[in-house]
């Protein structure tokens, strides 16, 4: 097997051949070896040349991968009975798409694409500078069958890297598996003829090239076993003249014939070889592994082999490879690996990656224009109220002007000291007569009328007495003693009101006529802070003298 070359590549190859059923093979990465293989039995449509049932194949596929311990997350190289393979001459001048277009007219002369449209694939044969032609072979299937092959590989999760007619993968198997040795000759001319159940192909090569092709449609079944091979013979003997060669190569992928006895009925004075993929079939058509049936492999198809050998031949032979080359795609596709898969890139792939870069370009846009336009709001907001003050304050700039730009200093003092008159009230009368066994912990006043005095003290009645006072001096006020309470802990430790070493009973107080800020404390820090004025009053040595300042007490706030 000279052809040979190691890939790191992996591919399944499953190949449709009616009479031989669905094949599927996995050949060995370093050497020439078919390590597992398998195959069974589905139904073909001569009519319409297409698969009979599509849920019957898909199941096949996965019965087969499970069967032969293949994921079905692997990269598949599919080749299907041909439909129609045929030759065009065009000038060399013209481009991809007026190729495609030329493919298209004339395949929708066969009856197939009357009905439905045609995929093709196609490459290049011959091209002559000097008289500006080029001769090209194409490939062409249908395009509903394809697009449900490839729907069904998509719903397994296979990576479908390739879908090829079964003609131009059985002369790249031949090649591959070096039944025609041309590698000293390309030059060699030599004939396939490859009999199928109802119908025989006639290819001439020369190495590797085809040259010419032709199909002649011959109900075998319908003839008795003598008459099919006379058929046969009589035919291509009438053809073989118009094709010279070195070597005639027959392959039977029919059951009523044997390749060994149809080379008996054919006139030719060349070297015949013979190979069948039928009933008749004696040995693989390449070396398979030991964990491989021998007597099922037997039967295996070169179409198959071609599968295989994709990744593993220096050149392409006759590559019409449908996803890689649709019509008018030319040579525009290549492939790489990633994360163990082989991905084919063609124009179509391109075309969606960038539909869908774009379209995270658009989302990335989107996002950035919104987070600018957030900021440019928020920037305008605070813009807006800046503005609004300035005005405000240029308000009080104009009115100020407006009195000639001057300041009555004694009527704003005198204003302010009215505003503040039972404010400084009732600062003046918290700091008189302050019972000694009182002392206070915090004092608010809001709008001079809204008060709020919190204290510890040893004696209820010092905190009557000292409510009492605060009304007196200020007798409008609506001030209320609003909490009264033992303190049962001091410093963390239960605090025993009965203990006579203590000496006394302590109690936290409020007087207030509104809600002080101090209350929005949490119980737990309003308790600390009562805890640490017991405890200060437990550690004095001497009690506080009478009209002593009051302490920890908060500045009246003037502006409020």
């Amino acid at each position: 097997m000279a052809h040979f070359v190691n890939s790191t590549k992996q591919i399944v190859g499953v190949s449709v051949t009616p009479n031989v059923g669905v094949e599927v093979a996995l050949l060995d990465k370093k050497s020439p070896t078919v390590v597992k293989y398998g195959r069974r039995h589905i139904e073909y449509n001569f009519a319409t040349r297409e698969i009979q049932d599509y849920a019957s194949f898909k199941a096949i596929i996965i019965d087969l991968f499970k069967e032969l311990d293949i994921s079905l997350k692997s990269n598949v190289y599919l080749t299907l009975p041909n439909v129609h393979l045929d030759f065009e001459n065009l000038p060399l001048i013209i481009g991809d798409d007026a190729i495609g277009n030329a493919i298209l007219s004339k395949a929708e002369d066969s009856y197939i694409f009357k009905r439905v449209e045609p995929i093709s694939a196609w490459a290049d044969l011959v091209t002559n500078s000097q008289t500006d032609k080029r001769l090209i072979v194409y490939t062409s299937f249908q395009e509903t069958a394809i697009s449900q092959i490839k729907e069904i590989f998509q719903e397994l999760g296979a990576n479908l890297i390739g879908i090829e007619s079964s003609y131009s993968a059985t002369i790249r198997g031949l090649y591959f598996t070096n039944t025609v040795d041309i590698e000293q000759d390309n030059n060699l001319n030599w004939n396939l003829l490859l009999v199928n159940s109802n119908s025989y192909a006639l290819f001439s090569l020369q190495g590797t090239r085809l040259i010419d092709y032709t199909e002649v449609p011959l109900a075998i079944k319908s003839f008795s076993t003598e008459e099919a091979y006379q058929a046969i013979a009589t035919s291509v003997s009438q053809i073989l003249p118009n094709f010279p060669a070195k070597k005639l190569v027959i392959v039977s992928q029919a059951d009523d014939i044997c390749a060994e006895v149809l080379k008996t009925q054919i006139t030719f004075d060349e070297e015949v070889i013979v190979h069948d993929s039928n009933k008749y079939s004696k040995i693989p058509p390449i070396d398979i592994s030991s964990s491989v049936i021998e007597n099922e492999a037997a039967a295996m198809t070169y179409a198959i082999v071609g599968a295989l050998a994709t990744e593993h031949l220096e050149e392409k032979v006759l590559d019409l490879n449908l996803l890689a080359k649709t019509a008018g795609a030319g040579d525009a596709y290549f492939t790489f690996e990633a994360f163990e898969k082989t991905i084919l890139v063609t124009q179509e792939l391109v075309r969606k990656v960038l539909i869908g870069f774009s379209g995270v370009l658009a989302v990335i846009f989107g996002l950035i224009f919104g987070i600018f336009y957030f900021i440019d709001m928020q920037v305008g907001k605070m813009a807006d109220e800046n503005q609004s003050k300035i005005d405000s304050t240029q308000q009080q700039i104009d009115a100020i002007m407006g009195q000639g730009g001057v300041i009555d200093i004694e009527t704003l003092v005198t204003r302010i000291i009215d505003m503040n008159k039972n404010a400084i009230s009732f600062y003046d009368s918290i700091a008189t007569d302050i019972p000694p066994s009182v002392w206070l912990q915090y004092y608010y006043n809001k709008n001079g009328d809204k008060v709020a005095l919190e204290g510890v003290s040893a004696n209820i009645a010092d905190i009557y007495n000292y409510y009492k006072s605060l009304k007196v001096i200020s007798p409008q006020s609506s001030i209320k003693l609003n909490r009264l309470q033992i303190l049962t802990e001091v410093n963390g430790q239960e605090f025993d009101i009965a203990a006579p070493d203590l000496g006394a009973k302590y109690y936290d107080f409020e007087i207030a006529n509104i809600k002080s800020p101090r209350s929005k404390l949490t119980n737990k820090d309003a308790a600390k802070e009562g805890e640490q004025a017991a405890a200060d009053a437990l550690n004095q040595v001497t009690p506080v003298p009478e009209g002593a300042p009051a302490a920890k007490l908060e500045p009246v706030d003037i502006n409020n």
